[in-house]
């Protein structure tokens, strides 16, 4: 079993996105509120993008407009139901031509092996990231889409399954950049 962090591609091929009001919606909906778990559907409101550099479609674009989140295209959201559903919010995005949604994931895991994971802190203490992950087997199994926590703070970084990762690769979804993080068969301590 492996564990994959997700991201946009930094492929300059692709297009990339921007906020239309960057200040004020940056603001409202994304400098605090996708760091929680708490739904945001309610609050959600016309959020609108534009494409900030022409480039092949992307089924995952770069989202400028908070680098944290994750924009899917409207296919990748429906392709990749299965793993999505009950576990992310898929918040719509206005864009002058096609279909995106920002993703907030809701599922945040805690799966963390802290006896063997490597902990990046600051001189003062505090944990701030992770040299090396190491996951909790059982914790991880059947999760396909999550965040983890580190102490008592959810990261922003979005962590996938080999299925989930497999599911984007036959369908042809582009834009989607997967780093292994873990490997369940290569564990280091």
């Amino acid at each position: 079993m492996k564990i994959w962090e997700l991201k946009a591609s930094l492929d300059e091929r692709f297009e990339t996105l921007q906020l239309v009001n960057f200040d004020q919606a940056y603001e409202k909906y994304f400098k605090e509120r996708f760091h929680s778990i708490t739904p945001l559907a309610d609050v959600w409101e016309d959020v609108n993008v534009f494409t900030l550099e022409d480039g092949e479609p992307s089924d995952c674009p770069i989202f400028w407009g908070h680098s944290a989140t994750l924009v899917c295209s409207d296919r990748a959201f429906n392709e990749l139901q299965k793993f999505l559903k009950d576990k992310v919010e898929g918040l719509p995005l206005i864009h002058p031509q096609k279909e995106y949604y920002a993703i907030h994931v809701m599922n945040a895991i805690d799966a963390i092996d802290y006896q063997h994971a490597v902990i990046r802190q600051l001189s003062t203490g505090l944990k701030v990231g992770f040299e090396r992950y190491a996951f909790i087997p059982e914790k991880v199994k059947n999760e396909h889409v999550f965040r983890i926590w580190l102490d008592d703070r959810i990261g922003l970084m979005v962590f996938v399954s080999d299925e989930f990762k497999e599911a984007v690769e036959s369908k042809g979804l582009v834009g989607f950049q997967f780093t292994e993080v873990w490997n369940s068969k290569k564990l280091v301590f």
